[in-house]
């Protein structure tokens, strides 16, 4: 397919098919098998963020719920790369999904540099449970920072194009506001939806505190609540959200960064042992084991590499790895031994199935 005729199809409407019943409408467990992507148009949101739409290279669809992320797989400088970054389109919309360039992101800084239409790649997923609840009534209150609002923004349009009477309350947190990344295309959605009530608040001074953040959110025990943004943010809001009466199962976060690696760190090497390659390798300092995985050569299942997916899941048969919370492993799981390859590291010898 050319550039020009995928261009001409993403900018038609997809509709995906869903079976019936409440909002079950695709599995939280993300496809493991890449799938070939052509970028057929770059949006530029802002000077250090894009919007990359992408069409299938076989064709089919790739269903997604309002929320959810892709693993990005790119090859740069000869060596594989892999991100999760958010899908920003509405469900029923052409496969979209937002990059913000970090000052020292190998991969953001590369899709901001080298990214153009006509550029193919492989995603895998999508993935996530930073979804809508299956109760379409209850009202909504979404907050975002900075770049926070990739995913916020595809939770208030779809929620919106199947109800427009539904009572969605977005903040957006923003040094700038008249600079943030969507901030036209917000004020339109606004415009066109009187129930959406849109706020913006200036951080310039500061984040936001907890009072501010109350009156901010004007959070509901009844309404489900959506973070999105920097860690301190996101603390802040769900101690604010849970004083005033909100219960843990209605607040839900999404994090785009690893949390903190593990402190205190070995500061000196340390053997780890992959049963079935039957390979041996010395985890360096301030690696995790995916890390020291891959640079043996060793093949390791990894998705996000933020501890939010769990497809680098690996079981610990000897030793104990050090793993911060939070992550998406159950209690049953690390029980059992499991552990998250991408976020744990070997604080002595450690034997890993894999």
């Amino acid at each position: 397919m050319s550039v020009r005729t995928a261009i001409a199809a993403s900018r038609r409407r997809i509709v995906l098919p869903r079976p019936h019943g409440p909002a079950q409408r695709w599995s939280l467990h993300a496809p493991t098998v890449p799938r070939a992507v052509l970028v057929v148009e770059v949006r530029r949101e802002t000077e250090d963020a894009v919007t990359l739409v992408l069409h299938p290279e076989d064709g089919r669809p790739i269903p997604f719920r309002a929320g959810q992320y892709l693993t990005h797989c790119f090859e740069i400088d000869g060596q594989a790369q892999r991100r999760a970054y958010s899908i920003s389109s509405a469900e029923g919309q052409p496969l979209a999904c937002t990059i913000k360039a970090l000052p020292d992101g190998r991969v953001s800084q590369h899709v901001l540099r080298a990214v153009r239409p006509g550029t193919r790649y492989s995603v895998i997923g999508p993935t996530g449970d930073f979804v809508l609840p299956d109760d379409t009534r209850a009202p909504l209150v979404l907050l975002a920072g900075g770049s926070g609002i990739t995913p916020v923004i595809s939770l208030a349009e779809t929620a919106l194009a199947r109800d427009p009477q539904r009572a969605v309350r977005l903040v957006y947190v923003n040094r700038d506001p008249a600079r943030a990344i969507f901030a036209e295309r917000l004020r339109q959605l606004a415009a066109r939806h009187p129930a959406l009530q849109l706020v913006q608040h200036a951080s310039a001074g500061g984040r936001p505190d907890a009072a501010q953040l109350r009156a901010l959110l004007q959070p509901s025990a009844a309404a489900e609540h959506y973070l999105c943004g920097p860690q301190g943010l996101m603390d802040a809001a769900e101690a604010a959200l849970r004083a005033a009466g909100v219960p843990a199962a209605r607040i839900h976060r999404e994090r785009f960064i690893p949390a903190p690696r593990p402190q205190p760190r070995p500061t000196t090497p340390q053997p780890i042992t992959f049963t079935r390659s039957g390979r041996s390798v010395e985890q360096q300092p301030g690696e995790s084991i995916l890390d020291a995985g891959l640079r043996a050569g060793i093949a390791l299942e990894y998705s996000c590499t933020v501890g939010g997916c769990g497809h680098c899941k690996v079981r610990v048969l000897d030793g104990t790895p050090l793993l911060n919370e939070p992550n998406c492993l159950s209690e049953a799981e690390r029980n059992a031994g499991w552990t998250l390859a991408c976020s744990a590291c070997a604080t002595g010898p450690l034997t890993i199935d894999a």
